[in-house]
């Protein structure tokens, strides 16, 4: 039986049920359905049109309220939004003029919203009435407690096309709690646990979160910026999830001012395949505890920030760069490794890439180069050690960048501020760059010097054949200086600065 010979009223409700990803292709049979899809059509275009990139003002939980209560009217819109953000800069200024109606104080609004919560499967199955008090509590008590939170975990459990998300600066109070086992009791993730446990059910592909593809940064940069990566883990397990973009984040276990980063699902891995950490502050202990759970990752760019009370005040690349080669050495294919701001010394430098076997593109600041090698049993900083009889580590036993390098490579740009830190760093990393492009580096198409605000090392680079980019452009800061950088800021909508 054709669409044509169904009775009309069958034919609605089939129009109706194709809302939202099914209805252009539906109405575009024939003239017939196009024309009796006509209502449906103007209001697929209305509900695309205000849900499909909903921002949602983090200043105030009142906002992710709104959007609640539009939801428990209307089910439908949920199945419109395909990306979240809560970190709306504009907000204060909106929360100031009173555009929003309160409908915390509107009792039937109230009890639409807690029906359409306490009938969610994650809150049916991990939660009744103790969700609710906390969504309330969120309204009462305002944005700068950690109950704000509530009205945001609830929205997450309603959106089952959603693919990109930027959550609210708030988000670090998931992990604020000083008791240990915290992350295992704490509400909101026992939530996101229910939240991505149902997601990952290939049962069901319409549940919330399980088409969730990229997490966008919510903090801004700076050195008393900081938050613990560990807030994101609940959604790394997601099976749905390929990029992570962050900003600010820490993961160090120093016994001090670090944060730890765990690993919650032992027996779950991330299917991420690409990582991307700007002005975050990482040792080798707390990348382990990432990569090593991340066996598909295949884009890593990292860049280094010192961060409150000296967190990494001194940084050990070298070791950093072994513990990613051990984990996702065979699947990488693009890797940067910069820094933006290092209080003190480099405790470990770079000495090879070539446990990348299948490394396509490198982008690399010179600074990470410029310590003692892992191997060589040295370490600089505040932690020095230098063995018994061992000759101490100069600038001068910097290898060449070539013969760092695996047969695989593409592309390599390096970053210097020459003649920073030493003027010998650079010439030993080019000095046998030509003939190691000849004899095994035979793939290796564009060697790039990206200088800061000069373009002193002209003559060097023509005499390596290695092009040159003078890094000039006014009010720009140095830490945009690496390409990766750059590419970041654009495809994360602007990196702002504390």
């Amino acid at each position: 039986m054709s669409l044509l010979e169904l009775p009309l009223e069958i034919l609605d409700e089939i129009i109706w049920l194709s809302l939202p990803s099914g209805i252009e292709s539906l109405a575009l049979t024939c003239k017939v359905v196009y024309a009796r899809a006509a209502p449906q059509i103007e209001r697929h275009n209305a509900l695309k049109r205000q849900w499909r990139n909903s921002v949602i003002d983090s200043y105030g939980p009142r906002h992710s309220l709104n959007a609640l209560y539009a939801i428990a009217n209307d089910p439908l819109a949920a199945q419109y939004i395909q990306s979240f953000d809560f970190w709306d800069l504009n907000a204060s200024a909106r929360d100031e003029m009173g555009t929003d109606d309160d409908i915390g104080n509107d009792p039937n609004a109230m009890d639409k919203i807690k029906n359409m919560v306490l009938s969610s499967r994650p809150f049916n199955l991990a939660f009744t009435d103790e969700w609710w008090e906390g969504v309330k509590g969120g309204i009462r008590e305002g944005p700068d407690t950690e109950t704000s939170l509530f009205p945001i975990v609830t929205l997450l459990s309603q959106v089952p096309n959603l693919t990109t998300l930027r959550l609210a600066p708030a988000w670090e109070d998931i992990d604020s709690r000083e008791d240990a086992g915290s992350m295992e009791n704490n509400v909101y993730v026992r939530a996101l646990d229910a939240i991505v446990e149902l997601a990952n059910n290939g049962n069901n592909r319409n549940m919330s979160l399980s088409k969730l593809e990229t997490i966008l940064p919510f903090t801004s940069e700076g050195y008393e910026y900081r938050v613990s990566l560990q807030c994101l883990q609940p959604f790394m397990v997601l099976k749905s999830l390929r990029n992570l973009y962050a900003i600010s984040c820490v993961a160090v276990d120093d016994g001090y001012t670090g944060m730890p980063f765990q690993w919650r699902h032992q027996d779950l891995a991330s299917p991420l395949t690409k990582v991307e950490l700007a002005y975050c502050c990482m040792d080798s202990e707390g990348l382990s505890a990432l990569v090593s759970h991340t066996p598909c990752l295949q884009t890593f760019k990292y860049s280094h920030q010192t961060k409150w009370h000296g967190v990494q005040h001194d940084w050990n690349p070298g070791a950093f760069i072994e513990t990613l080669s051990r984990h996702c050495g065979q699947s990488i294919t693009e890797l940067a490794i910069t820094i933006d701001d290092l209080y003190g010394e480099i405790e470990n430098g770079a000495s090879s890439f070539l446990n990348f076997p299948n490394l396509e593109y490198l982008e690399v600041d010179v600074q990470i180069f410029c310590g003692p090698p892992v191997e060589s049993g040295q370490r600089q900083g505040m932690s020095r050690i230098l063995p018994e009889g061992a000759r101490q580590w100069t600038f001068t036993d910097i290898p060449c960048i070539g013969s760092m390098l695996p047969t695989s490579i593409l592309a390599v740009e390096l970053n210097t501020e020459y003649p920073h830190p030493d003027p010998i760093a650079l010439h030993c990393l080019l000095k046998d760059i030509m003939p190691q492009r000849r004899r095994r580096l035979t793939r290796l198409s564009r060697v790039l010097m990206r200088q800061w605000q000069s373009d002193s090392i002209r003559l060097l680079c023509e005499q390596h054949e290695v092009l040159l980019e003078a890094f000039t452009t006014q009010g720009v800061p140095r830490s945009f200086m690496p390409r990766w950088k750059r590419e970041f800021d654009q495809r994360v909508g602007g990196v702002t600065s504390g």
